[in-house]
């Protein structure tokens, strides 16, 4: 399957943003509709990804938010991905765009390398999946919206 990642820009695209989210995370893990979307989806500081498929269907999403102080992490979130496209690697093609957003925007060069640190809030059933991509979880777990988490990062980096 061929996939694209895309910056959400345009009305249709935070339509399908939304969308996949809902179907996702209201639907199908009954997280309340109306805690899914937050203000930080309208926060100009963040960043929304979506991946597209060959004929620009919508496949999934995920978002990137600042540190919240510097020498903080950056936070990926909200990743999704729709039912028919999971397992076709559509969920590391988001996680990278945003890992080379998170160290274009907050990385730090020193010895010719830029360096940025990425946290997630990995649902338990997920934490494979990030771990596959580099990401170490922390042993503490707990609920969110009664499902179990826990937090994961990992350390990007890239030529300066």
């Amino acid at each position: 399957m061929s996939v694209r990642v895309v910056r959400v820009e345009t009305p249709e695209q935070r339509a399908a943003m939304t969308a996949i989210r809902m179907a996702v995370f209201v639907e199908e893990q009954k997280v309340a509709a109306e805690r899914e979307m937050d203000a930080l989806d309208d926060d100009p500081a963040t960043v929304h990804v979506l991946a597209l498929g060959d004929d620009g269907t919508p496949l999934g999403t995920a978002r990137l938010l600042p540190p919240h102080r510097a020498g903080e992490p950056a936070h990926v979130g909200r990743v999704a991905v729709g039912a028919v496209a999971r397992g076709e690697g559509v969920g590391a093609q988001l996680m990278t765009a945003l890992e080379a957003e998170a160290l274009d925007r907050f990385g730090v060069v020193a010895d010719g390398v830029r360096t940025v640190s990425v946290e997630l809030s990995a649902q338990e059933q997920a934490l494979g999946f990030y771990a596959r991509l580099g990401y170490v979880a922390r042993p503490e777990r707990y609920l969110d919206e009664a499902i179990w988490h826990r937090d994961a990062v990992k350390v990007v980096t890239a030529p300066a």
